[in-house]
């Protein structure tokens, strides 16, 4: 059983810092290593091996940096390149068509334990693996619009509800227009807004071709409940909580609040710390501000 991964990274001098990137990598728990691979990766017994790699890619998204994974079966020390044995599982080992109908059938495996009807997906995939990007894209905004329920077991889902929540208007938005302003693939905010029409605090619209996702006007109900607040022990924990909640793409204050549970005095002076030590840099003035990492 693949219980651990292995990431080499191949540095670009346009791309970011060694430094940069072990701060990057702390978000997916990496531990980094010396030798032939750059970060270790722990699977947990809980946790999907296609949903860790979607965390790294999303963790080096936007370094301008490539990297390579190997997964690993429990051993005492990583693999060592060119003396690969039965234990190293390399990801790309398998044909890509095998390849993808592993992917895809651990797609059909989480949106089965999300309580949607995956039967007929499943029979698609044996019989069109082709065209079944395309469907499963289809069944999953048309099911998840019209389950009376979503639920999905893999956080952090607060924080990007909040993000796709603050994004939408009653004029609507569509997820590619989501995808692109929260830095999220287009499944993750689809699953989002599953979540969020099943609160009733968005709805789904369709004008001929054009699918929209519109915000519902108040009294809509709270697509969750109210954050609790966590304050941070030292400046340092708070630092760096709202420095990996920053996406790529910039966050709002509204957004940082969200995802961090900070305090707001506390966020504020974290905030104006790291644009002092040049970590973050800051577009636009009061509400319409967004925080990008530099």
């Amino acid at each position: 059983m693949v219980n651990k991964i292995y990431v080499k990274i191949a540095l670009s001098s346009e791309g970011e810092s060694p430094k940069r990137l072990v701060e990057r990598m702390r978000g997916v728990d990496a531990l980094p290593l010396v030798g032939d691979y750059d970060f270790e990766v722990k699977l947990n017994a809980d946790e999907r091996l296609f949903d860790k790699l979607d965390a790294i890619h999303r963790a080096l998204k936007g370094s301008r940096v490539r990297y390579t994974v190997t997964t690993l079966a429990d051993v005492s020390k990583p693999p060592e390149e060119g003396n690969a044995s039965r234990s190293v599982a390399p990801l790309l080992d398998m044909k890509p068509p095998e390849m993808k109908k592993a992917f895809y059938r651990a797609k059909i495996d989480r949106w089965r334990e999300m309580g949607l009807d995956v039967t007929e997906l499943e029979r698609h995939l044996e019989n069109d693996l082709e065209s079944f990007k395309e469907v499963s894209k289809e069944f999953l905004r048309t099911h998840l619009s019209n389950a009376p329920l979503v639920r999905d077991r893999h956080p952090p889902e607060t924080q990007l509800d909040g993000e796709v929540l603050a994004l939408l208007v009653e004029t609507g938005k569509t997820i590619d227009e989501l995808a692109k302003a929260t830095g999220r693939s287009e499944e993750q905010v689809t699953i989002s807004l599953g979540r969020l029409i099943s609160s009733g605090s968005a709805e789904r619209s369709e004008n001929g071709k054009h699918e929209k996702y519109c915000l519902v006007p108040p009294p809509a109900p709270p697509p969750m409940k109210k954050l609790r607040i966590l304050p941070a022990d030292n400046r340092e924990e708070a630092e760096d909580r709202i420095y990996n909640a920053i996406a790529p793409s910039g966050s709002s204050k509204e957004q940082i609040l969200r995802a961090t549970r900070l305090p707001e005095n506390q966020a504020t002076k974290a905030l104006a710390s790291l644009s002092k030590k040049g970590r973050i840099r800051v577009i636009g003035k009061g509400k319409e501000a967004k925080f990008l990492p530099n």
